[in-house]
């Protein structure tokens, strides 16, 4: 859409804390507005928006004219200028065509110095960030440490993706540990070196690999997707075009296809060791509850054996032996003993009568 475009590395800090408009180039953009064709003066390039933004502000600041009329707008320019552009014979290409693809030819050269810019502008922002009374944000930290040397470290990453916040807050360092990990996932674990990483689309268009997986996830995965007949969506959500639905199922099948069925086996396997572990220790839990209630039962019929133990006697010796003796318990014979009363009695009464 540019016609013309120069670097400019700019970055745009107003969205909040820890979010980040990168510019790399600032440009003029032809658009349709009605039946007319507008060039908007001082447009920004920036490859991490997924969308094509005007503000109305800024076209007012520009010298634009925007009527609005129910849910659509119309762009007037304020001031026209008139230009003479001739097509050269040979290329077919107007002056200004060709000063623009040069221009562009050089923007794309300079991506790696542009990724070190931003590179360098975030080291110096968090150091002079004072988060949580200066401590370091270990989120951050621990985003840079991360290696991959097996699938759980994929995995790992790709569970941290489930935090919708997260993502937000730590993209840019996101999308730079995403991309390592699918590199690693295609050159290591898959021994595939054919396919080149940053992935590219038509006239050098940058594919954010974790934009792409995150698209397709909130839709119901892949599967659903095709079902659906929803790559077109999926590519405009991404920024393209809905003709490029076909190549963003390449894309996807390319790249993290296989990755994504590797980390639903992972997870579904821990959850069933998850789930069998948990049966087990129910099972555990059962049987110590009921050798618990049988120990209880067994301790309350000893209770009620000891309270009817109550109504016995206790036959022992004050010496140490007779206390050895506590526990042999004799049931205690009213009978005998009332037998042994009456005896006592008609003794005492027989040797008074004699007496008198």
């Amino acid at each position: 859409m540019f016609k013309r475009i120069k670097k400019l590395y700019e970055v745009e800090t107003n969205t909040g804390e820890c979010n980040f408009y990168f510019i790399q180039g600032i440009g003029v953009v032809e658009m349709i507005s009605g039946s007319e064709q507008l060039r908007i003066q001082s447009v920004f390039y920036t490859p991490d928006i997924d969308r094509n933004v005007l503000s109305f502000d800024q076209l007012i600041t520009r010298g634009y004219t925007v009527k609005f009329m129910g849910d659509k707008c119309k762009i007037y320019p304020t001031f026209s200028i008139p230009t003479i552009d001739k097509r050269n014979d040979i290329t077919c290409y107007s002056r200004e065509d060709e000063v623009g693809n040069i221009e562009k030819e050089e923007m794309l050269r300079s991506e790696n110095e542009y990724e070190k810019f931003k590179n360098d502008y975030l080291n110096s922002y968090f150091e002079s960030l004072n988060i949580s009374l200066e401590e370091p944000d270990w989120n951050v930290m621990i985003l840079q440490a991360m290696s991959f040397n097996e699938f759980q470290d994929c995995k790992a990453l790709m569970d941290m993706l489930e935090d919708d916040g997260y993502v937000g807050k730590y993209k840019f360092f996101i999308e730079k540990k995403f991309e390592d990990m699918v590199d690693w996932f295609l050159k290591v674990k898959l021994e595939i070196n054919s396919r080149p990483l940053p992935a590219f689309a038509e006239n050098n268009r940058k594919i954010s690999l974790l934009d792409l997986y995150l698209v397709v996830k909130r839709e119901g995965g892949d599967r659903r997707v095709t079902d659906n007949h929803m790559w077109a969506v999926i590519s405009k959500d991404m920024g393209l075009e809905y003709n490029d639905g076909e190549l963003m199922r390449l894309m996807y099948a390319m790249y993290l296809d296989v990755l994504v069925y590797y980390y639903k086996v992972k997870s579904t396997k821990e959850v069933a060791t998850e789930k069998e572990i948990k049966e087990d220790i129910g099972v555990k839990r059962r049987t110590r509850s009921m050798e618990m209630e049988a120990s209880t039962s067994m301790q309350s019929r000893e209770e009620q054996e000891q309270a009817a133990d109550e109504h016995y006697a206790f036959f022992a010796g004050n010496d140490w032996y007779g206390l050895k003796r506590l526990k042999q318990r004799k049931k205690f014979n009213f009978k005998r003993a009332e037998k042994a009363v009456n005896e006592a009695n008609e003794s005492v009464q027989k040797h008074s009568r004699k007496e008198n």
